[in-house]
């Protein structure tokens, strides 16, 4: 299936529906649905679950990074999906975000969201930074629909895209907010690198990278 973001070619996942402009609302409603109890969007939206705007935010992120995205979810419908970014990625710049759908935020939610967008931000990247220098992959999102988790389709998402990272020799790094995900990447072969907090909150962040199968000896 030809890829309508970039000109990638990766024989790994041309089994799996490959997202393009037209999908990424599709894609962030699916991540909405998943992140309802997730650490993170409650410190955002401060402890109140507010639809509108974590998908918002996951959109307008997803518009800001640029056309080398890779999302691929299972089928057209995004019941699960993943999305991959290159190395270089160095956080969301505050104007390709405000121009992706960010603009609309203070209208729907408190500004005080942005500082707290920015909170996060900074921290996340600071991190990724010192442990990879950005010269690596990042694994932005991984999410799946709630009727359709605990039946193995994040798998079939992201072992093709870790088989086609190990082929081309390429780490790949990601954070979490929920111990319990710790298990699940470290079953992909990510190790745990630092746990810490989002400055002035109390949300953990747990710090994790994949090395590729040919560094790992």
């Amino acid at each position: 299936m030809q890829h309508k973001l970039n000109k990638i070619n990766i024989p790994e996942i041309n089994n799996l529906y490959i997202m393009n402009k037209d999908d990424i609302d599709n894609f962030a409603e699916s991540a909405t649905l998943a992140y309802k109890d997730y650490p993170l969007f409650k410190y955002l939206t401060q402890g109140k679950f507010k639809h509108k705007v974590i998908k918002n935010i996951i959109s307008a992120s997803i518009r800001s990074m640029g056309q080398d995205i890779i999302g691929i979810s299972l089928e057209e419908d995004a019941k699960a999906i993943a999305i991959f970014v290159p190395p270089n990625y160095t956080g969301s710049k505050v104007i390709p975000f405000l121009l992706g759908g960010g603009i609309k935020l203070p209208f729907i939610t408190p500004i005080g969201i942005f500082l707290r967008l920015l909170r996060y931000e900074n921290h996340a990247m600071r991190l990724k930074k010192k442990y990879t220098n950005h010269k690596c992959w990042y694994l932005y999102n991984v999410t799946v629909k709630p009727e359709y988790q605990k039946k193995g389709l994040s798998s079939e998402l992201l072992k093709p895209m870790f088989e086609y990272l190990d082929r081309i020799d390429q780490d790949c790094y990601l954070e979490t907010h929920k111990e319990e995900n710790v298990k699940i990447y470290e079953h992909y072969g990510f190790e745990l690198l630092e746990i810490s907090k989002i400055p002035e909150t109390d949300v953990v962040q747990y710090s994790m990278l994949r090395k590729a199968k040919q560094n790992k000896d």
